[in-house]
């Protein structure tokens, strides 16, 4: 039976990139499916931690790629139960820190180091083997009646939509945001501007609110925000820099229409090109997924006005 992650050297982020690449060479756009933004876990629309009912990190609900409760070879065997017959495990990532000065030596993939008041740390990225609960016998869901459906959600998508960009724009630090009769949506770091065409100019009110968020996404990155070297120093079209910033914004776009009600379905482009040019990207850089995934998910947080430490510093916790 196979066990949770050793301390063998593994390229984690090539895991996690040959990972999302076999999805989205089915067709499946991994940001696209409806992960929820509240951190109120219910199995049936998230990926959470048996042991604690609360939500995975945003890759790694992309990571395991369906909801419900999961749990560590550890934790199946702390519960009394076992893993039927001929399944495979999935796995999850997470940060950990590296003080530097002792013995120990970092057993996961090293970033760059940083200084902190004469000691050294470096994050690096670990992983553990999960399964879902229904790849077990013998362990019964813990948290099927934890939450119900998010009570905050209104009978209204695009008023819940409104509300989203209203909350933004109360906020001590926001941008500018700019609606009129145009055939350009974007954002100016310099005069911290957002710029969309009217609701009326577009097929639908999703559609309208598809390209608002993936601007406002891009507005976190100011300085002022989350500043993201992407907004902060630019990159011209079609740079890694650009593709990087692109990608957290289509993310962040991703999460606060699910966090609406809004349909993603036939909101977002799903074609083979598309696909094609994300997966290119992706092989030509096996971090970026990885580093996008969590400034959008960090992005949207700001949107909403949610101010609170990484989920995986959780998962870290409860994998452990």
């Amino acid at each position: 039976m196979a066990k949770k992650a050793s301390t063998e050297h593994k390229d984690v982020y090539q895991m996690v990139t040959d990972r999302i690449i076999a999805q989205m060479e089915q067709g499946i756009v991994p940001w696209r499916k409806p992960w929820s933004t509240k951190g109120t876990a219910n199995p049936e629309e998230m990926a959470i931690s048996h042991e604690s009912g609360k939500p995975y990190s945003l890759l790694n609900q992309f990571l395991v790629g369906r909801p419900g409760e999961y749990l560590t070879f550890g934790q199946i065997q702390k519960a009394g139960g076992r893993i039927k017959k001929g399944e495979k495990s999935r796995f999850i990532v997470f940060w950990r820190r590296l003080v530097v000065g002792g013995n120990d030596a970092a057993d996961g993939t090293v970033e760059s180091p940083e200084e902190t008041d004469g000691v050294k740390v470096i994050p690096y990225l670990k992983y553990y083997n999960v399964w879902h609960i229904d790849q077990t016998e013998g362990i019964e869901p813990r948290w099927a009646n934890y939450a119900e459906r998010l009570e905050t959600q209104s009978p209204n998508p695009e008023a819940a939509a409104e509300a989203v960009v209203e909350g933004y724009l109360a906020q001590p630090s926001h941008p500018n945001l700019v609606k009129k009769l145009s055939d350009k949506a974007y954002y100016q770091p310099r005069t911290d501007t957002v710029v969309v065409p009217k609701m009326c100019q577009y097929r639908s009110p999703a559609e309208y609110y598809s390209t608002l968020f993936h601007e406002l996404g891009h507005s976190t990155g100011h300085k002022d925000r989350l500043n993201r070297k992407g907004i902060t120093e630019g990159g011209f079209f079609g740079s890694h820099e650009y593709s990087k910033e692109e990608l957290v914004a289509e993310i962040t776009a991703a999460m606060l229409l699910s966090q609406c009600g809004i349909e993603v379905e036939g909101t977002f482009n799903n074609s083979v090109s598309y696909l094609q040019s994300w997966i290119r990207a992706l092989q030509n850089d096996k971090k970026m997924i990885v580093w996008a995934a969590g400034k959008a998910e960090a992005a949207a947080k700001w949107i909403l006005g949610i101010r609170q430490e990484e989920a995986s510093r959780e998962e870290a916790a409860e994998a452990a």
